[in-house]
Protein backbone atom coordinates (compact mmCIF):
# COMPACT_ATOMS: atom_id res chain seq x y z
CA UNK A 1 0.00 0.00 0.00
CA UNK A 2 2.94 2.66 0.22
CA UNK A 3 6.01 2.46 -1.88
CA UNK A 4 8.05 3.93 1.45
CA UNK A 5 10.24 0.90 3.46
CA UNK A 6 9.00 0.16 7.39
CA UNK A 7 11.94 2.03 8.90
CA UNK A 8 10.59 5.03 6.71
CA UNK A 9 7.44 4.43 8.33
CA UNK A 10 8.47 4.36 11.67
CA UNK A 11 10.29 7.59 11.32
CA UNK A 12 7.18 9.25 10.11
CA UNK A 13 4.97 7.84 12.72
CA UNK A 14 6.95 8.26 15.50
CA UNK A 15 6.24 12.01 15.12
CA UNK A 16 2.61 12.10 15.24
CA UNK A 17 0.40 11.77 18.28
CA UNK A 18 -2.32 9.28 17.29
CA UNK A 19 -5.07 11.59 18.53
CA UNK A 20 -4.58 14.27 16.04
CA UNK A 21 -3.69 12.05 13.42
CA UNK A 22 -6.47 9.89 13.50
CA UNK A 23 -8.43 13.00 13.79
CA UNK A 24 -7.36 14.36 10.49
CA UNK A 25 -7.35 11.04 8.70
CA UNK A 26 -11.24 10.75 9.74
CA UNK A 27 -11.19 14.70 8.45
CA UNK A 28 -9.75 13.45 5.07
CA UNK A 29 -12.19 10.48 4.69
CA UNK A 30 -14.94 12.63 5.33
CA UNK A 31 -13.93 14.96 2.47
CA UNK A 32 -14.83 12.67 0.09
CA UNK A 33 -18.30 11.88 0.69
CA UNK A 34 -20.35 13.22 -2.05
CA UNK A 35 -16.89 13.30 -4.36
CA UNK A 36 -16.38 9.34 -5.05
CA UNK A 37 -16.89 9.51 -8.42
CA UNK A 38 -14.46 12.49 -9.05
CA UNK A 39 -11.50 10.74 -6.99
CA UNK A 40 -12.02 7.62 -8.67
CA UNK A 41 -10.78 9.02 -12.02
CA UNK A 42 -7.92 10.22 -10.18
CA UNK A 43 -7.07 6.40 -9.55
CA UNK A 44 -8.75 7.06 -5.93
CA UNK A 45 -9.80 3.51 -4.96
CA UNK A 46 -12.53 2.45 -2.72
CA UNK A 47 -9.97 -0.09 -1.37
CA UNK A 48 -7.52 2.67 -0.59
CA UNK A 49 -9.92 4.25 1.23
CA UNK A 50 -11.06 1.42 3.31
CA UNK A 51 -7.19 1.01 4.75
CA UNK A 52 -7.69 4.46 5.56
CA UNK A 53 -10.37 4.24 7.71
CA UNK A 54 -9.28 0.16 8.81
CA UNK A 55 -6.00 1.97 10.13
CA UNK A 56 -7.73 5.09 11.79
CA UNK A 57 -9.56 2.12 13.54
CA UNK A 58 -6.56 0.04 14.68
CA UNK A 59 -4.54 3.13 15.65
CA UNK A 60 -7.13 4.22 17.77
CA UNK A 61 -7.72 0.81 19.14
CA UNK A 62 -3.86 0.56 20.51
CA UNK A 63 -3.17 3.82 21.44
CA UNK A 64 -6.17 2.59 24.23
CA UNK A 65 -4.32 0.03 25.13
CA UNK A 66 -0.80 1.48 25.00
CA UNK A 67 -2.08 4.52 27.06
CA UNK A 68 -0.60 8.12 27.12
CA UNK A 69 3.04 6.86 28.17
CA UNK A 70 3.29 6.08 25.12
CA UNK A 71 2.32 9.10 22.85
CA UNK A 72 5.19 11.45 23.69
CA UNK A 73 7.94 10.63 21.07
CA UNK A 74 11.38 10.00 22.92
CA UNK A 75 13.89 12.99 23.07
CA UNK A 76 15.94 12.30 20.30
CA UNK A 77 12.54 12.49 18.06
CA UNK A 78 12.52 16.47 19.22
CA UNK A 79 15.91 17.05 18.87
CA UNK A 80 15.55 16.01 15.14
CA UNK A 81 12.12 17.26 14.41
CA UNK A 82 13.95 20.77 15.67
CA UNK A 83 17.13 20.30 13.62
CA UNK A 84 14.83 19.75 10.29
CA UNK A 85 13.00 22.79 10.68
CA UNK A 86 16.10 24.73 11.12
CA UNK A 87 16.80 23.08 7.50
CA UNK A 88 14.02 23.46 6.17
CA UNK A 89 14.20 26.73 6.79
CA UNK A 90 17.95 26.89 4.96
CA UNK A 91 16.47 25.08 2.37
CA UNK A 92 13.59 27.32 1.14
CA UNK A 93 15.62 30.27 1.87
CA UNK A 94 18.76 28.89 -0.38
CA UNK A 95 15.99 28.30 -3.52
CA UNK A 96 14.42 31.02 -3.16
CA UNK A 97 17.81 33.06 -3.91
CA UNK A 98 18.01 30.70 -6.78
CA UNK A 99 14.66 32.18 -7.84
CA UNK A 100 15.41 35.71 -7.50
CA UNK A 101 18.93 35.45 -9.45
CA UNK A 102 18.22 32.79 -12.07
CA UNK A 103 14.41 33.58 -12.63
CA UNK A 104 15.24 34.54 -16.38
CA UNK A 105 17.40 31.47 -16.73
CA UNK A 106 15.23 28.41 -16.51
CA UNK A 107 17.83 26.09 -17.56
CA UNK A 108 20.19 26.68 -14.49
CA UNK A 109 17.18 27.37 -12.32
CA UNK A 110 16.04 23.95 -13.02
CA UNK A 111 19.60 22.80 -11.55
CA UNK A 112 17.87 24.04 -8.03
CA UNK A 113 14.65 21.77 -8.63
CA UNK A 114 12.71 24.45 -7.58
CA UNK A 115 9.59 22.62 -7.49
CA UNK A 116 10.88 19.94 -5.13
CA UNK A 117 9.57 19.29 -1.59
CA UNK A 118 11.05 17.07 0.77
CA UNK A 119 8.51 15.32 2.95
CA UNK A 120 8.94 14.60 6.36
CA UNK A 121 12.19 12.12 6.45
CA UNK A 122 14.98 13.56 7.19
CA UNK A 123 17.12 11.23 4.48
CA UNK A 124 15.59 13.37 1.73
CA UNK A 125 16.39 16.62 3.12
CA UNK A 126 20.09 15.52 3.44
CA UNK A 127 19.40 14.56 -0.14
CA UNK A 128 18.40 18.20 -1.19
CA UNK A 129 20.77 20.26 0.90
CA UNK A 130 23.35 17.63 -0.65
CA UNK A 131 22.32 18.98 -3.96
CA UNK A 132 21.82 22.71 -3.12
CA UNK A 133 24.94 23.55 -1.27
CA UNK A 134 27.19 22.62 -3.93
CA UNK A 135 25.09 24.82 -6.33
CA UNK A 136 25.56 27.78 -4.04
CA UNK A 137 29.19 27.46 -3.64
CA UNK A 138 29.23 27.36 -7.71
CA UNK A 139 27.19 30.04 -7.98
CA UNK A 140 28.43 32.04 -5.02
CA UNK A 141 29.68 35.13 -7.05
CA UNK A 142 26.27 35.79 -8.51
CA UNK A 143 24.26 35.02 -5.17
CA UNK A 144 26.66 36.60 -2.62
CA UNK A 145 24.93 39.39 -2.59
CA UNK A 146 21.50 38.07 -1.99
CA UNK A 147 22.81 36.08 1.35
CA UNK A 148 24.85 33.78 0.22
CA UNK A 149 28.28 34.38 1.69
CA UNK A 150 30.78 32.17 3.24
CA UNK A 151 28.85 32.31 6.54
CA UNK A 152 25.46 30.83 5.19
CA UNK A 153 27.42 28.34 2.71
CA UNK A 154 29.72 27.35 5.55
CA UNK A 155 26.01 27.01 7.79
CA UNK A 156 24.65 24.83 4.87
CA UNK A 157 27.55 22.28 5.72
CA UNK A 158 27.23 22.36 9.48
CA UNK A 159 22.99 21.72 8.96
CA UNK A 160 23.98 18.62 6.59
CA UNK A 161 27.12 16.87 9.01
CA UNK A 162 24.24 17.81 11.86
CA UNK A 163 21.35 16.12 10.20
CA UNK A 164 23.07 13.08 9.56
CA UNK A 165 24.29 12.40 12.94
CA UNK A 166 20.91 13.06 14.44
CA UNK A 167 19.49 10.54 11.56
CA UNK A 168 21.71 8.04 13.21
CA UNK A 169 20.42 8.52 16.48
CA UNK A 170 16.83 9.11 15.63
CA UNK A 171 17.43 5.53 13.91
CA UNK A 172 19.07 3.83 16.91
CA UNK A 173 16.12 5.12 19.27
CA UNK A 174 13.73 3.72 16.61
CA UNK A 175 15.07 0.33 16.47
CA UNK A 176 14.48 0.37 20.07
CA UNK A 177 11.13 0.87 20.44
CA UNK A 178 9.36 -2.19 22.69
CA UNK A 179 7.67 -4.38 19.76
CA UNK A 180 3.95 -2.91 20.25
CA UNK A 181 5.00 0.74 19.95
CA UNK A 182 7.14 -0.07 17.59
CA UNK A 183 3.95 -1.67 15.50
CA UNK A 184 2.05 1.51 16.35
CA UNK A 185 4.48 4.03 14.68
CA UNK A 186 4.48 1.73 11.88
CA UNK A 187 0.76 2.01 11.32
CA UNK A 188 0.72 5.76 12.34
CA UNK A 189 3.49 6.26 9.39
CA UNK A 190 1.14 4.12 6.82
CA UNK A 191 -1.65 6.08 8.32
CA UNK A 192 -0.20 8.90 7.42
CA UNK A 193 1.22 8.43 4.05
CA UNK A 194 -1.98 6.90 3.08
CA UNK A 195 -4.14 10.09 3.54
CA UNK A 196 -1.47 12.13 2.33
CA UNK A 197 -1.90 10.92 -1.09
CA UNK A 198 -5.29 11.30 -0.59
CA UNK A 199 -4.56 15.11 0.07
CA UNK A 200 -2.59 15.21 -3.08
CA UNK A 201 -4.87 13.39 -5.43
CA UNK A 202 -8.11 15.81 -3.88
CA UNK A 203 -6.14 18.72 -4.75
CA UNK A 204 -5.30 17.23 -7.96
CA UNK A 205 -8.48 17.12 -9.21
CA UNK A 206 -10.24 19.95 -7.63
CA UNK A 207 -7.00 22.47 -8.65
CA UNK A 208 -9.32 24.97 -10.31
CA UNK A 209 -11.94 24.97 -7.83
CA UNK A 210 -10.53 26.26 -4.75
CA UNK A 211 -13.37 25.66 -2.51
CA UNK A 212 -13.75 22.39 -2.87
CA UNK A 213 -9.46 21.48 -3.03
CA UNK A 214 -9.63 23.79 0.35
CA UNK A 215 -11.23 20.22 1.37
CA UNK A 216 -8.40 18.34 1.35
CA UNK A 217 -5.61 20.04 3.57
CA UNK A 218 -3.08 19.07 6.29
CA UNK A 219 -3.62 22.08 8.55
CA UNK A 220 -4.94 19.84 11.67
CA UNK A 221 -2.27 17.23 11.35
CA UNK A 222 0.92 19.68 10.61
CA UNK A 223 -0.38 22.07 13.79
CA UNK A 224 -0.79 19.21 16.17
CA UNK A 225 2.63 17.32 15.27
CA UNK A 226 3.26 15.13 18.16
CA UNK A 227 6.99 16.32 19.27
CA UNK A 228 8.04 18.27 21.97
CA UNK A 229 9.45 21.38 22.04
CA UNK A 230 11.66 21.37 25.05
CA UNK A 231 14.96 19.88 24.15
CA UNK A 232 17.13 22.26 22.35
CA UNK A 233 20.07 21.32 20.19
CA UNK A 234 23.49 23.63 21.00
CA UNK A 235 23.77 26.63 18.65
CA UNK A 236 26.62 26.93 16.89
CA UNK A 237 28.93 30.29 16.33
CA UNK A 238 29.56 28.76 12.93
CA UNK A 239 25.40 29.15 11.67
CA UNK A 240 25.47 32.06 10.56
CA UNK A 241 22.74 34.35 9.33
Amino acid sequence: MSSLSREDLIELGVSFQARSLTHWSSEQLAATKGRETRLQTRGMSAAHLSGIRDLVAIVEKRQQELGESHELPPQVVALAQRLREEALGYWREAKQMAKVEFGAQPDLLARFRPGVRTGLLIASLIKELETVVPLLREHSAQLAALGANAAFLERGELLIARLKEVKLQLDAACRALPTPVDQQCHDKGLLYDLTRKLVRVGRLEFMLDPEQAAHFNFTSVRHERGVSTKPRMKNSSAAGR
